[in-house]
């Protein structure tokens, strides 16, 4: 048996849809949703958008109070009334996660990676992240490992037999020295332009990205719709290639994926890719035994997600919600 790794410990960075609709350019801080008698607010948003793009508080600000898109917000707002949601049921259990437990979390990092507290700063710096920031996404992760343990733990759960069907449902994800074809949306880094950075520009370009995909964009219509944003994004579209001649951050994307499946947005030092898996063919299956270990902590990780989801679905219909644009 196998359980889920149900907490994450050490989290970088999350890419997340944020946006806002241009009634917020009037708002300074103000509510924007209720969650019973708890409120989410415009500078919560605000930071959960520059933590999850990675980008300054002010730059986030700015994106918030342009974006017109309505529907983005929306599922952001939605984020943080989940977590709202999942604090209050973990208090009603008598579980919450207490400061303490945040602050041993933050230290236990900090010393697996054998930092000092300023160096540990700086790394979370480099990253676009502060210390508050970083201590909210630990928070979110150990309460959502909380909530699945207490409702869902069988569910989350793994046997042996499921690892070998998994194994074989998914055999094509895992050869070793076969080939695949590919399209490729590469987002470039942009020439700076006053006001903005050009690091954010691509961050807020790749959510944007991955909005598009999300509901049913091609990669050359992304590449098209970001093109005035973006000058020079562009894609590509493979013939067979070797899987391990190709980049290691697509290579890592690759094996993630099923055929037909788009990556998430990854960023090198040449700036935003997404990948789409076309077709694949030849190589070697890897023996279960070599595999049993991580496949069953992958699918342990997929458990934990849908289980969570369901947590959602089912407090969601008896919460009391006001999301107010």
């Amino acid at each position: 048996m196998r359980t889920a790794r149900l907490t994450a410990i050490f989290l970088w960075i999350c890419v997340a849809s944020v946006v806002a609709s241009s009634a917020w350019a009037r708002v300074v801080d103000g509510v924007v949703a209720v969650v019973g008698e708890e409120p989410v607010t415009f500078s919560e948003v605000r930071d959960a958008a520059a933590d999850g793009l990675g980008i300054p508080v002010g730059d986030a600000d700015i994106y918030l109070r342009e974006e017109k898109d309505t529907r983005r917000i929306v599922r952001w707002i939605e984020t943080l009334v989940e977590s709202v949601l999942v604090r209050r049921e973990l208090a009603k259990m008598g579980n919450p996660v207490p400061e303490a437990d945040i602050s041993r979390a933050v230290e236990s990092v900090r010393k697996t990676n054998n930092l000092s507290e300023a160096q540990f700063s700086e790394a979370l710096s480099r990253e676009g992240i502060t210390i508050e920031a970083y201590r909210k996404k630990l928070r979110w992760q150990m309460e959502r490992g909380a909530i699945v343990r207490a409702k869902k733990l069988k569910e989350v759960t793994v046997t042996d037999e499921e690892v070998r069907i998994y194994h074989r449902e998914n055999a094509e994800r895992f050869r070793e020295g076969g080939e695949v074809k590919l399209v490729t949306l590469h987002l470039p880094l942009p020439p700076e332009e006053a006001g903005v950075e050009p690091v954010v520009r691509l961050r807020i370009a790749a959510q944007q990205a991955t909005e598009y995909v999300r509901s049913g964009r091609t990669l050359p219509e992304v590449a098209e719709l970001l093109s005035k944003s973006i000058p020079g994004a562009s894609v590509t579209s493979s013939d067979f290639v070797k899987s391990a001649d190709l980049m290691p951050e697509i290579q890592k994307e690759i094996r993630r994926l099923r055929t037909a499946d788009t990556s998430p947005p990854f960023f090198t030092e040449n700036g935003a890719y997404l990948v789409h898996v076309k077709e694949r063919q030849g190589g070697t299956l890897p023996e279960l035994a070599k595999m049993k270990d991580a496949l069953a902590e992958e699918m342990a990780d997929r458990n934990s997600e849908k289980a969570y989801a369901d947590i959602l679905a089912e407090l969601k219909k008896t919460a009391s919600i006001d999301i107010r644009l």
